[in-house]
Formats: structure tokens, C-alpha cells, sequence
């Protein structure tokens, strides 16, 4: 990887730290003269997103879940709240 690459990666990683847009660095990177492929491959690199080896295969529709036979008339709701969750 070339060194400049890698600085412009780290301007990236540093613009999107403190707040810098997408967009924003994006047109700050191509008016410096960088390809936007190569722009958008930083970004993606930073943000930890993989680009697609494979092209996802299309999964078929399933139908729609059938209804109950019996719906309940009425559910009990608890009289006591509920406690908080435990912290972790």
C-alpha cells in the first residue's frame, strides 16, 4: 500500500472522528486531486465494511404466515411492573 494512500486514510479516520461528513470529505478528497474510487474504498476501510467478494443471490419471497385458527378474546396483562434489567 502506498504511503499517501495511507495518509489519506488516516484523514478520513480523522475527519470522521470529529464530526466531518461523509459527503464533506468526499469533496474535500477529490478537489486534493484522489480518485473517488479510491475515496470511497478509504472510507469503507475506516468504517470497517468489507466490500462484496460474491454478488448476494436473491432469496424468494415466502408467503405470508398463515392466522391462527383461534385468536385469545382477551390477554392478562401483569398487575406488578415488570422489574428493571440487571445492569451488565
Amino acid at each position: 500500500m502506498d504511503e499517501s494512500y495511507i495518509e489519506m486514510r488516516c484523514y478520513v479516520k480523522f475527519a470522521l472522528h470529529f464530526g466531518f461528513s461523509e459527503e464533506a470529505i468526499k469533496k474535500e478528497l477529490i478537489k486534493a486531486g484522489w480518485p473517488l474510487d479510491k475515496v470511497n474504498k478509504a472510507i469503507m476501510e475506516v468504517k470497517g465494511i468489507k466490500p462484496m467478494q460474491k454478488p448476494v443471490q436473491q432469496i424468494q419471497a415466502m408467503p405470508p404466515p398463515q392466522a391462527p385458527a383461534e385468536i385469545p378474546q382477551e390477554v392478562q396483562m401483569p398487575q406488578e411492573p415488570l422489574p428493571p434489567p440487571a445492569p451488565q
